[in-house]
């Protein structure tokens, strides 16, 4: 065989058997993207928000202390970014308890301290900002593979797998030293973005269910309903579900001084 020939089929028959090389994706230009086809309220233009709350688990705790009857009880969520470079600021507030009632005020925080960081969807890529990153497309699929900056960082390792036709974010493995967590979200179309229809949290010893029903408020779309459910990995239910439901959503309106 003609050697020049020769050499010509074994370099194309390297190319086809050559897997496909990922594609090198720049982190601004992802993290553009990822805002503008899912709904980030915090990228959206949102500096506060407040609602009320009811719990069904808050009613069942408040009927197990007599003492705690007829009281005016209420929560309010309240949530809070004064600035482009701040962090939000979240936290349920529950109020009308009475004093002697120290019990029934810890289990009403604990109560609401599971939604806590869920209400207001944050950014993923702020998540990934935390970490030193890069990101890659192949196969139709983005990923992006984070490590820690330093060792006080508290995220270790970091994987995230992002849908590459629609930009939903699929999954989160995080290594966080002392626990290893997974985050698994699904979505739902919301005037034309993406928002968290689940999320399903997995810790070593149980999985965090959280699905989402929505309001829209002054162009935000914000959560009408939480509920959250607790499982052991073989899918067994570990609690009731809490459902969490709120209303009389108020934005960007400010709040009210010594909220924080």
């Amino acid at each position: 065989m003609n050697t020049a020939r020769f050499a010509t089929l074994l370099a194309l028959a390297a190319v086809i058997a050559a897997p496909a090389l990922a594609e090198d994706l720049a982190l601004p230009a992802l993290y553009k993207i990822l805002a503008e086809k899912n709904h980030y309220p915090a990228a959206e233009g949102l500096k506060d928000a407040q609602a009320d709350v009811k719990c069904n688990i808050l009613d069942q705790l408040v009927a197990a202390f007599p003492d705690a009857a007829g009281k005016p009880i209420s929560v309010k969520y309240v949530w809070s970014k004064p600035g482009a470079d701040a962090a939000p600021t979240k936290k349920f507030v529950v109020s009308g308890i009475p004093e002697a009632l120290t019990d029934l005020s810890n289990r009403a925080g604990a109560t609401f301290k599971e939604a806590e960081d869920f209400v207001v969807a944050d950014p993923v890529y702020w998540t990934i900002a935390n970490t030193d990153a890069k990101a890659g497309n192949e196969a139709g699929k983005i990923t992006v593979m984070g490590a820690a900056k330093s060792a006080s960082d508290p995220i270790k390792k970091l994987m995230v797998d992002i849908d590459g036709a629609s930009y939903q974010v699929r999954k989160m493995d995080m290594d966080l030293g002392q626990a290893h967590v997974v985050i698994e979200q699904s979505g739902k179309d919301l005037g034309g973005k993406w928002g968290i229809e689940t999320t399903t949290v997995s810790y070593p010893q149980y999985k965090k269910v959280l699905k989402f029903e929505y309001a829209q408020v002054d162009g935000f779309w914000l959560p009408a309903k939480i509920t959250i459910d607790y499982n052991a990995p073989d899918g067994k239910s570990l609690q009731p579900t809490f459902l969490y439901e709120f209303s009389n959503w108020q934005v960007n309106k400010g709040l009210p001084p010594g909220t924080f």
